[in-house]
């Protein structure tokens, strides 16, 4: 079943509603013959199961492969579903973003569909189609900014079969992320946490939010704390007093480093970017954050405080 919600000034621009996992079915196969180039899809981790074991999509897959057409997928790839994956790998590109929630597709960047899902183990109940080219411009751009980020099947697979964790490195631009992350390394922190701060005010921005509090926990667990910082009166005071918890030594604020570093456990990093140091709240003094786990990019952080740590003066 289907019906025109919209119609432009020519009769060919709609917008369709199909309803009923078998008219869905019907209508994409039926749309398929007109893909020329190129095919896109992007689905929730249902969506291999659902394509790779229906046969009569796999032949419409095979027929576009057969006439040229390139097909990519972005999908969420699981245990529960690499096998499904792998068969799909046979015909189209695949790549992976973890969570993705979109089921959308787009044809040769004229027509498109939005799948709509009212539960998530079932397949999709309901799609609406259009060929307003606008509309599929904006779906394909959506589809090319997702693809550029996710990541290629082939290192998914390592990670899932071989147990690997993948490397990244991102930019966080939005201090509420930086926060939350910031946190989560000082409290996820196992055997060591290094703080490197690159102003007086930068220590006690952390020290507002109530930081030192958290610190002293995760020493009390047994977590080994180096901070180096530069002094002023307040913060001698307080290493003194938490000399037999943590770790604090002095570093002069000319050393060149504009950027508060925290490495957790010699595995991840973050490196958050200095902005204006008059500011007292951290959301307006700091600016971007770079997280990693790249063991290039954690090694690298690692030997700069260790080599400012064997240079620095003891508050004790």
């Amino acid at each position: 079943m289907s019906r025109d919600m919209a119609n432009t000034n020519k009769d060919s621009d709609l917008i369709k509603v199909i309803t009923g996992s078998e008219n869905i079915t019907n209508f994409m196969l039926q749309s398929y013959p007109r893909a020329k180039a190129i095919m896109d899809t992007c689905y929730d981790l249902m969506g291999p199961g659902i394509i790779s074991t229906d046969k009569r999509i796999m032949n419409a897959v095979l027929d576009l492969i057969n006439r040229g057409i390139k097909i990519r997928l972005i999908t969420d790839i699981t245990k529960e579903n690499v096998e499904y994956c792998k068969e799909l790998l046979k015909v189209s590109e695949i790549r992976h973003i973890e969570g993705i929630k979109g089921n959308f597709g787009i044809i040769d960047e004229s027509e498109y569909v939005i799948h709509l899902i009212s539960k998530e183990s079932e397949a999709p109940s309901q799609i609406i189609y259009s060929n307003d080219i606008r509309s599929a411009e904006a779906q394909q751009f959506l589809f090319n900014t997702l693809w550029k980020s996710a990541i290629p099947i082939e290192e998914r697979i390592k990670e899932i079969e071989q147990g690997k964790t993948r490397e990244f490195i991102e930019t966080l631009r939005d201090y509420e992320e930086i926060e939350k992350i910031y946190l989560e390394m000082v409290m996820t922190s196992t055997k060591e946490l290094l703080l490197l701060f690159p102003t007086v005010n930068a220590f006690h921005r952390i020290e507002r939010r109530e930081l030192i509090s958290s610190l002293k926990k995760i020493a009390n667990r047994g977590v080994q704390i180096k901070i180096l910082t530069p002094m002023d009166k307040e913060i001698k005071k307080l290493a003194n007093t938490m000399f037999d918890l943590i770790e604090i030594n002095s570093v002069a604020s000319q050393q060149g480093i504009n950027s508060t570093i925290i490495v957790s456990d010699n595995k991840s990093s973050l490196v958050i970017e200095l902005k204006d140091d008059s500011k007292n709240i951290f959301r307006e003094a700091n600016g971007l954050g770079i997280y990693s786990n790249s063991v290039s990019s954690v090694w690298t952080h690692t030997t700069i405080f260790e080599n400012l740590w064997v240079h620095s003066a003891s508050t004790i």
